[in-house]
């Protein structure tokens, strides 16, 4: 199904993922810069923090490791894409993507320490469970989204094999 549609569905979603991402990543240093905390709700704060590892903090220390993996992964996902023939399920890993991209990102433009050596800026607080930021959201809402999807594709798909079983065997039949 590769062609100009699914090209310019995976950059649009791509693109706007990572936008929203960065745009909110930016409001995060200026607001958060200081050490300010926005309370939410009980649980749940804006609070600035940097993660040079990868989810929930850790794997610290090897971030260019996970930029060089999530690299692999991108390509992965292009690769899922360009043979896709669901147009669902390309917006599925293009949002995937678009996170993964978002917090490669932050590895490449806050590098300080040579290639891919920048720190994650993460800011969604929950107290009882971990810090992250809106690319982490894209990646894990899109990989659940992605599991269900494949899921019902394959349910799907099971029923369509039984019922054109049926149909040939109620042919076979009449015959």
């Amino acid at each position: 199904m590769s062609g100009p549609r699914t090209l310019v569905t995976t950059l649009a979603v791509v693109v706007v993922t990572v936008a929203l991402d960065q745009v909110t990543k930016v409001w995060a240093e200026s607001a958060l810069g200081d050490g300010d905390t926005i309370e939410i709700l009980p649980t749940l704060e804006f609070d600035l923090a940097y993660n040079s590892g990868f989810s929930f903090s850790t794997g610290a220390g090897f971030g260019r490791y996970i930029g060089i993996v999530v690299l692999g992964l991108i390509g992965f996902l292009v690769w899922q894409i360009a043979v896709s023939e669901s147009m669902g399920r390309v917006w599925i890993l293009a949002t995937i993507m678009g996170g993964a991209i978002g917090n490669l990102a932050d590895r490449l433009l806050r590098a300080e320490d040579g290639f891919l050596s920048g720190e994650v800026i993460d800011f969604i607080d929950v107290s009882w469970y971990a810090v992250f930021n809106v690319a982490d959201m894209f990646v894990v809402c899109g990989a659940f989204t992605f599991a269900g999807f494949e899921l019902v594709m394959h349910r799907r798909a099971e029923r369509d094999a039984d019922t054109g079983a049926d149909l040939a065997d109620a042919e076979a039949s009449a015959d």
